[in-house]
């Protein structure tokens, strides 16, 4: 007999466990639903707990009144027995008033609770003082004090018996209507218990004979999948109902399984391409940065042969003409400046000293017009930077900012050293610009590598000893530090421009202008 059982457990193990899986469902259902009418009685019981806040009160109202009558009691026999029944029952108002103040939140209700528990503050300080001006046989003091203390003990009971009504109004409305829904509830609750377990019980014994068949062709596909072969044909069925829709989602997971392989190998295959695709861009990248600070490099073009310029200075100097050698000099360092640095990263005294022989030449062939103001620490950090930065700075200065101006004419060059860079600041009290020209002109040194000045063009070259606009020095600089804040503009029509350098310490690029 017990091995009957144990063949009949085995030829029938999926239908047992099909029906040992729905009689679970429905036991847990039925928990749950009985779960859900429990925590709709004890929510129940929660609401009944509401009023208890209406007697918390009605404890504050009376332990009030309490201290009220001892203080009275106190102050026309003082007798050691009222003090001591006020002393308790200060201390028990205090303990409630605490306990009060700790519920109260920002709501209406809430600023009741507030109020009522300054005021007996108020009013414990107020009997206090009484008892004292009491011992003190101060009359009209603790006279006085008593009569605060009753007003203010008033207006107590007054706020008591108003948040007192406000809750009773607002508990008795939430447990009518919480009432109403969890009677709602329950017989919801009772409904679908019953249904649950009428349904589920003529399902299993239903559906547990007619999945038997199909499963096993399911099981049987599956075996083969795990096997690692995709290629299974489609099981097909003739019922109609969920065993065709997981016979479906099957079929569907298994072609999308095959497919899914697929794609995973196909990925694998285009990430690798990508990975070589990213070192060439890479490498790429790398050419074209060179490329560029080349191309940077190539448009500056002098004008003048500093060795033309030597021989005059010697014939000036063999004549006598001392002043006029010392200015042919001046020109051919700058021309030799512009030549032999530019291959190579120069210090910020290099670039300072180029700009004072700069100044000379044009305090030389324009005297009185402009004046030079040089504003640089002797302890300033000799930093790296490109060749002929500040140089077309000043340039734009004098030829774009104070080039029409008679007389008067103010460039200046100042130096800050701070912590993690060396700000140099190049400023004229010139004719200045508009806000879109400095948003374009910054735009430009951003994204573009052009040797035009800030008013575009061939015109931006005219009276340039450089060739070189702002937008070329701009993006030299942000090239040579791999930052694109270095260059920062202040300037207004009218106003004078002042363009400042923030030079990091100690950040070079490796491939120098």
């Amino acid at each position: 007999m017990i091995k009957f059982v144990g063949r009949l457990l085995r030829k029938n193990r999926i239908r047992k466990k099909l029906i040992l899986y729905f009689m679970i469902t429905t036991i847990l259902m039925a928990a749950a639903s009985f779960y859900t009418y429990y925590n709709a009685k004890m929510l129940m019981n929660q609401m009944d707990s509401l009023f208890v806040s209406n007697i918390s009160l009605n404890e504050l109202q009376g332990t009030v009144t309490d201290v009220q009558q001892y203080l009275e009691s106190y102050l026309d026999t003082s007798h050691s027995d009222s003090f001591r029944g006020l002393a308790g029952s200060k201390n028990k108002l205090q303990q409630l008033s605490q306990r009060l103040s700790q519920e109260a939140d920002y709501s209406p209700n809430g600023l009741l609770q507030r109020d009522i528990t300054n005021m007996i503050k108020n009013y414990l300080e107020i009997t206090d003082n009484a008892v004292l001006a009491k011992r003190a046989r101060d009359i009209n003091r603790y006279t006085s004090y008593y009569n605060d203390a009753n007003r203010v003990y008033g207006y107590i009971d007054m706020y008591i018996s108003k948040l007192n009504n406000e809750l009773l109004k607002e508990n008795t409305q939430r447990y009518h209507v919480v009432a109403g829904r969890i009677d709602l509830v329950q017989m919801i609750n009772i409904a679908i218990i019953l249904g649950v377990i009428l349904f589920n019980l003529v399902f299993i014994i239903l559906i547990t004979y007619k999945t038997t068949k199909p499963i096993i062709k399911l099981s049987q596909a599956a075996n083969e999948i795990s096997r690692g072969n995709f290629d299974v044909p489609q099981v097909e069925f003739d019922t109609d109902d969920e065993i065709s829709v997981m016979a479906s989602a099957f079929n569907t997971m298994a072609s999308s399984i095959k497919d899914h392989i697929g794609a995973i190998e196909e990925r694998a295959l285009l990430q690798n391409k990508l990975k070589e695709q990213e070192l060439q861009n890479l490498i790429m990248k790398t050419h074209l940065k060179d490329a560029e600070l080349q191309a940077l490099q190539s448009q500056i073009n002098p004008h003048f042969i500093f060795n033309t310029l030597n021989t005059g200075a010697q014939i000036a100097m063999m004549e006598g003409a001392d002043k006029t050698c010392y200015f042919i000099e001046n020109v051919a360092n700058l021309f030799r400046y512009n030549l032999k640095k530019l291959d190579r990263a120069v210090s910020l005294r290099e670039e300072i000293d180029n700009i004072s022989t700069y100044i000379y030449i044009l305090k030389t062939r324009f005297t009185d017009r402009i004046q030079f103001i040089e504003d640089i620490p002797p302890d300033m950090p000799d930093i790296e930077m490109p060749c002929m930065i500040l140089q077309p700075i000043v340039e734009n200065a004098f030829i774009h900012g104070i080039g029409n101006t008679e007389a008067g004419g103010i460039i200046a060059l100042s130096a800050k050293s701070h912590k993690t860079c060396v700000e140099v600041t190049v400023s004229d009290n010139g004719a200045g610009m508009v806000q879109e020209k400095i948003d374009k002109l910054l735009g430009k040194g951003q994204t573009e590598v052009q040797s035009q000045d800030q008013t575009g063009g061939v015109e931006a070259k005219k009276g340039h000893t450089t060739g070189i606009g702002m937008g070329n020095v701009i993006s030299r600089l942000n090239l040579f530090y791999g930052q694109d804040n270095i260059v920062s503009i202040d300037s207004a029509p009218g106003m004078g421009t002042s363009v400042r350098l923030r030079i990091p310490v100690g950040v070079k690029e490796e491939a120098h202008v």
